[in-house]
């Protein structure tokens, strides 16, 4: 009998997949990188101005308890289970705002 064991970088991966199907779903740009050597990373930008984009990458809480979406500079977004509420701070993050 076999055993499959999912690692904190397939954790990691799941997550995004459901974060980047939430965002494609509202007209978002999602690029996920998820090479052998490095953290999975999903690369949001804005449709109507692709050069503004963010990193987003899920880990483990630093309490230790869920899973949550971080900036890829390490400020946290939302727990994983709250991917609506991930969406919204991403889209306000990466809104992209007239002069008047």
């Amino acid at each position: 009998m076999s055993t499959q064991v999912m690692s904190d970088a397939d954790r990691a991966l799941g997550h995004l997949e459901r974060l980047t199907d939430d965002l494609r779903s509202r007209g978002w740009l999602v690029e996920v990188s998820a090479h052998g050597d490095r953290w999975p990373t999903a690369l949001v930008s804005n449709r109507e101005l692709p050069g503004l984009n963010e990193s987003v990458i899920a880990a483990p809480d630093r309490s230790g308890g869920d899973w949550c979406y971080y900036f890829g500079w390490g400020e946290r977004i939302a727990p994983c289970s709250e991917t609506d509420r991930a969406v919204s701070t991403l889209a306000r993050v990466l809104a992209v705002r007239g002069d008047g």
